[in-house]
């Protein structure tokens, strides 16, 4: 009941929200000349939920609220930095905030993501290293895979299509994660360590998962909002008389920028091979999947 009355409170407003537990995330779009209008709607949107909040023996903490705008670069100087109001505190727009594990920048890089997930990557591994005499081979190669792969495979869908020099930052964490787990020096080279470990590179190892991800949807295993998402060839009716109707394609939307087009689903789905697409299981899928890209990034 009380999710129901907040999204009609903000809904009201002409605004978006999504919640998750006691966090809520009030959002919306705008052109340029709309800036006063949706401050506006913003500060009357949160009086609004205080009030209600109040109303129901809850209590809103402006002190944990915080302001973004997603803005490009060459567009930031158009932006006020005004700051909002939430109660009797001024909130002031910040350069990132956090989201579900997720730092998101102003001009949605992901660049500070990047920053804080290579020190806390690199922070675990010197302590993981400072043990390295007292535990067996295994275990430390159990304590890599817990606690530093792991970050690096959390919201790794997002981090897919950064920068080159992005992702050579996190293949830095990769080498030296590898370099650790066989005892090697830091002037070994990685590429024969990487391929024992049958570790993939950070483009490959980023595709890997979020070509999983696609094949659930294309088997409907996957949530409802991620696979209506997804188009094949097949389910085209301008296209069903067409060689490629015949494929495992799905169809690429149209995008204005190349930077955002190369980061749809359909574009790492439609660069694997044919029959590693139509893979009867999910298991036999991953196999096949981790075969293709290993012989990518080794050989």
């Amino acid at each position: 009941m009380y999710t129901a009355d907040i999204v009609n409170i903000v809904e009201r407003q002409r605004l978006s929200t999504h919640q998750y537990a006691d966090d809520i995330q009030v959002y919306s779009r705008c052109r340029t000349n709309d800036l006063t209008s949706l401050c506006r709607d913003l500060g009357g949107c949160i009086e609004h939920v205080a009030g209600w909040m109040g109303t129901n023996r809850l209590q809103l903490n402006a002190a944990k609220t915080e302001f973004i705008w997603f803005v490009p670069p060459r567009r930031r100087h158009q932006f006020p930095s005004d700051q909002l109001a939430v109660g009797s505190v001024q909130v002031t727009p910040a350069a990132s905030v956090r989201d579900f594990g997720v730092y998101l920048d102003r001009n949605m890089s992901l660049r500070s993501h990047v920053t804080r997930l290579v020190c806390t990557c690199f922070g675990i591994l010197q302590q993981i290293h400072s043990i390295r005499q007292s535990v067996p081979w295994s275990t430390l190669s159990t304590l890599i895979s817990s606690f530093v792969m792991s970050k690096l495979d959390y919201c790794n869908v997002a981090i897919t299509g950064l920068p080159r020099c992005d992702l050579d930052r996190l293949q830095s964490v990769i080498n030296a994660a590898a370099r650790l787990a066989v005892g090697a020096q830091h002037h070994d080279h990685i590429t024969p360590l990487l391929a024992d470990l049958h570790w993939l590179r950070i483009p490959q190892h980023f595709q890997y998962k979020l070509c999983v991800l696609v094949y659930q949807c294309v088997q409907g295993s996957a949530p409802s909002y991620l696979w209506n998402a997804i188009c094949p060839v097949t389910s085209a009716e301008s296209r069903r008389r067409l060689h490629s109707a015949s494929s495992a394609d799905l169809i690429v939307p149209v995008m204005r920028r190349t930077t955002m087009g190369d980061c749809a689903f359909a574009v790492a789905w439609n660069s694997l091979p044919d029959a590693v697409c139509r893979s009867p299981s999910l298991a036999v899928f991953k196999r096949s999947l981790k075969t293709h890209f290993y012989i990518q990034c080794f050989y």
